[in-house]
């Protein structure tokens, strides 16, 4: 198993400016993760996952993402 972050956000009780919520796991994959936060958090919205156990580098590389895009 891997470390994985998934970001994720919550429209309900979020701001649009607001930055995603974090969720740490060990998974088997990205598949396993997203499933991981689904079953924690049924409405969630899952904006990004990346193998990493640093919060840090998940956002980083969400932001950088939000840049190019």
């Amino acid at each position: 198993m891997q470390s994985y972050i998934v970001l994720y956000r919550r429209e309900d009780i979020m701001a649009p400016a607001d930055p995603p919520f974090a969720f740490q796991c060990h998974a088997e994959d990205t598949e396993h993760a997203e499933e991981q936060l689904l079953n924690a958090d049924p409405d969630g919205d899952i904006v990004w996952v990346v193998q990493t156990d640093d919060p840090e580098v998940a956002y980083s590389d969400y932001w950088n993402l939000e840049e190019t895009a």
